[in-house]
């Protein structure tokens, strides 16, 4: 039988809301034991967030929570300080998103469980990083877009700036920390102990301006807001069939010129000057959007879009959310999957979209009822009896 990549390898999960819950459930797909350490009192803050009049439960929690046990444990406690001790001395990974000091502060910070178990990898999600002057600040996906000159980038040009649809930022930093984590794995045998890891929103959305950086950083040109466009390339953005607008993106001479002869069977458009070459198709963006609109128009975007298929020219119905989940290619790929929960059945979400030939990622299990591995986790890895048990939950 195959196995999971990460097998063998425990997660004290301390995190909560999106960056630090998703590169949690990026290890837990990989095979990871993920143990959620929550409040007793409410636990994740987005168990409350979009709650399901048909599971009443919470499908932002299902989205970043699969495959995870719940344990409800009180670290302000004397009892839960001592538990996450007797965890920590049996994991592998802590990760953690609460403010600068508070792990710390309740001696169960990198310092007091490294010295527990040397080999423990404890990994930081912040807003602005461990270190520095804006430790302290508080800081969430949508002003850290905001800083980082991230939402200037997204809009149209004569409109405001805009942050993404989802919290893009939240989801960058958890997919750089899961990598960061899986380095440290990598190298803990060859170094012969864990490390810190700190990976803070800031800085992770500061690295994603990728172009725009480097054209300000080598030329100070400020890039700006262009839309569904590309300064880059052209055509690149939304055109209008006669029902319906099309995606498209061609990023060089030879797209170009074979969706002129094949697909609009209009070769004299790539023989104007304007149209010849990319940099000319860039300076006279707003002719070719006219001119590909013009022809576009008279006919629907199915027919348009099968003859760019068959001509090999990227290009895509827009599509809502629901569309997307119903359509072919999400059917194709099975990206629908159910996923198995003790209480309320199988329940559907979306499934990891990473594929190892050798080390498939884990069957999916739905997010767990807040507690409801406390006793297991508590008995099977901190080797708690029930009386032990009954002084962490804080039963008379």
């Amino acid at each position: 039988m195959s196995t999971t990549a990460l097998d063998g390898i425990r997660v004290l999960d301390f995190t909560r809301v999106l960056a630090g819950p998703y590169c949690t459930v990026l290890l837990g797909d990989l095979g990871a034991e993920i143990i959620k350490i929550e409040n007793p009192e409410g636990g994740d803050d987005t168990r409350g967030f979009n709650v399901s009049p048909a599971l009443e439960f919470s499908t932002y929690f299902l989205a970043v929570n699969r495959n995870k046990k719940s344990i409800a444990i009180d670290i302000r406690t004397e009892a839960g300080g001592e538990a996450i001790h007797a965890l920590a001395a049996n994991a592998d990974i802590v990760v953690e998103n609460y403010r600068t000091g508070v792990m710390d502060r309740y001696g169960i910070g990198y310092e007091d469980l490294s010295a527990i178990n040397p080999r423990i990898i404890f990994a930081s999600v912040s807003a602005y990083g461990r270190e520095g002057p804006l430790k302290d600040r508080p800081g969430y996906d949508p002003i850290v877009q905001a800083e980082s000159g991230f939402m200037s980038l997204t809009g149209e040009p004569d409109g405001e700036p805009m942050r993404t649809g989802v919290s893009i930022a939240d989801m960058f930093t958890g997919m750089f920390a899961a990598q960061a984590i899986t380095a440290a794995l990598y190298v803990r045998d060859k170094i012969g102990r864990g490390q810190r890891i700190d990976v803070p929103l800031y800085d992770a959305t500061v690295n994603m301006l990728h172009h725009a950086s480097s054209a300000y950083l080598i030329d100070e040109v400020v890039t700006g807001r262009y839309g569904n466009g590309n300064i880059l390339a052209q055509p690149v953005g939304l055109f209008m069939a006669g029902d319906g607008p099309i995606m498209i993106a061609m990023t060089n001479n030879r797209l170009f010129k074979r969706f002129c002869e094949e697909v609009l069977e209009r070769p004299e458009i790539m023989d104007d000057p304007r149209f010849s070459d990319n940099s000319a198709r860039v300076a006279h963006r707003d002719e070719l959007i006219g001119e590909l609109n013009a022809v576009f128009g008279k006919d629907t975007r199915a027919n348009w879009i099968a003859k760019m298929a068959a001509a090999g020219i990227p290009a895509g119905e827009v599509r809502d959310v629901g569309q997307a989940l119903a359509s072919e290619e999400t059917r194709a790929r099975e990206m629908i999957v159910d996923q198995r929960h003790p209480r309320l059945g199988m329940v559907p979400g979306i499934r990891s979209p990473m594929t190892l030939s050798e080390t498939p990622v884990r069957d999916p299990v739905a997010a767990p009822d807040l507690g409801a591995d406390t006793e297991e986790v508590l008995r099977e890895i901190a080797g708690y009896d029930a009386d032990q048990i009954a002084a962490v939950k804080g039963d008379d």
